[in-house]
Parts: C-alpha cells; sequence; structure tokens
C-alpha cells in the first residue's frame, strides 16, 4: 500500500518552488537534474526525468518481451505487409 502526504509549497518570485529535501531524496535528484511536471486527468505528478524514463522502459517491457512479443518483429512484418499492399 502506498501512503500518501500532502506538501505545501509557496510560488516564490519568478514562478520558483522549492522541492522539499525528503520529496528530492525520494526523487534521487540534486541540484541541477531535470525534473518532469505530468498533467494527467486527475491533476499534476511530479516525477524525475530519470523515473520517468525507467517507468516508460518498464512499461514497453511489459508490452513487449514480458507479453512474448518481440515488439521489433511486429514492426518489421506490418512494414513488408505494407509494402506487400503496395506493390513494392
Amino acid at each position: 500500500m502506498t501512503s500518501s502526504h500532502a506538501y505545501h509549497l509557496k510560488v516564490q518570485a519568478q514562478g520558483r518552488v522549492v522541492v522539499p529535501g525528503d520529496v528530492r531524496a525520494d526523487l534521487g535528484v540534486q541540484e541541477g537534474d531535470d525534473l518532469i511536471l505530468l498533467k494527467d486527468g486527475t491533476g499534476y505528478r511530479l516525477t524525475s526525468k530519470r523515473q520517468l524514463i525507467d517507468e516508460l522502459r518498464g512499461s514497453l517491457v511489459k508490452t513487449g518481451a514480458a507479453a512474448g512479443r518481440d515488439l521489433t518483429q511486429e514492426l518489421l512484418d506490418d512494414r513488408r505487409a505494407e509494402a506487400a499492399r503496395k506493390g513494392w
């Protein structure tokens, strides 16, 4: 079960927001690192660039190799079928 926590952040000059130290530690970020603010249907989510890449990579694995699929071969098969339909 995931615990939740609310943080009160204040927008400072030039739109700056201080990210609390424990959040930075959880995200594994340090000064100068990139953060990503994602918007979805329910609101916003702050994540690190590294965590987003790991999450996307993981979702590709789940839909590909973990599902017993070869996504590269599927793409090649689709392209070959399209070329055959066009008579190339």
